[in-house]
C-alpha cells in the first residue's frame, strides 16, 4: 500500500473517532510524532543495525474502567526499519567512498494498551503505559546510494509486538495535550522466510496528540 493510501486510512479513522467516542462515552484524540526505528535480532547484530528516523500518526480511542485505569486502543501509521553503513565499491573492489543502506517498513499498527494515570487532580498527570501490538505491514523497500530502489519481497503480513512508555497529560491553550515516549518491539523476524537470520523491529517514539 502506498503512503497516500495509508494517510487516507489515517484520515477516514481520525473521521470515525468523533461520532463513536460521543456514542460509547469514551475519550478520542488523535496524535503524532517521530519514530527512532533499528532491527535487534541476529542479522542485526551481525550487520550492525543503526537508527532510521521515520513518523508515526493516527488516532485513538480510550476506555476507562476505573478511576485511574482505562484501555487505549490505537490505530497508527507507523514507518520503521533500519539503516546500514557500508563501502561503495567499483567493478574491480577499489574503494570510491561510504555508502548506507535503508531499509523502510511502512505498517499500520494497533496498539492495545492498559494506560494509568497519575496525581488526576494536579495540571500535570503522569501516565505510564502497556499492552501487545498488532502491524499489518504496507510494504518496504530497500534504498542505497547510487542503487535503484527495490522492493522487498517475503515480508510477514503481521508483526506481534509489546509497547511500553510514560508520558504526560496537561492543559494547553485550552486543549488536552498529550506527550509520551515509548518503546515498541516485534517479537519475531520480519521476513517469513525458513531459517534466516532475524531482523526484529525495535522502535523508539516521541509522539505529542491532543485529547477530546
Amino acid at each position: 500500500m502506498s503512503l497516500r493510501r495509508s494517510v487516507v486510512v489515517v484520515a477516514l479513522v481520525a473521521a470515525w473517532l468523533p461520532g463513536t467516542a460521543t456514542a460509547m462515552g469514551i475519550e478520542k484524540g488523535i496524535k503524532a510524532g517521530v519514530n527512532l526505528a533499528s532491527f535487534r535480532g541476529e542479522f542485526a547484530d551481525i550487520a550492525d543495525a543503526k537508527t532510521r528516523t521515520g513518523f508515526v500518526v493516527g488516532g485513538f480511542l480510550a476506555l476507562g474502567f476505573a478511576p485511574d485505569l482505562a484501555v487505549q486502543v490505537e490505530a497508527l501509521f507507523s514507518q520503521k526499519g533500519a539503516k546500514f553503513e557500508g563501502v561503495r565499491t567499483d567493478e574491480i573492489g577499489d574503494p570510491l567512498g561510504e555508502s548506507d543502506t535503508f531499509v523502510k517498513l511502512d505498517y499500520m499498527e494497533v496498539p492495545v494498551l492498559l494506560r494509568g494515570t497519575l496525581l488526576r487532580g494536579s495540571p500535570v498527570q503522569p501516565v505510564y503505559f502497556l499492552g501487545p501490538t498488532v502491524g499489518f505491514s504496507l510494504g518496504g523497500t530497500v534504498e542505497s546510494d547510487g542503487v535503484p530502489d527495490e522492493d522487498l519481497e517475503d515480508l510477514k503480513g503481521v508483526d506481534l509486538g509489546l509497547a511500553l512508555g510514560a508520558g504526560a497529560r496537561f492543559a494547553l491553550a485550552g486543549q488536552k495535550v498529550t506527550a509520551e515516549f515509548r518503546w515498541t518491539t516485534g517479537f519475531t523476524d520480519i521476513y517469513d522466510i525458513e531459517g534466516n537470520a532475524e531482523s526484529i523491529n525495535n522502535v523508539f517514539s516521541v509522539l505529542a496528540g491532543v485529547a477530546f
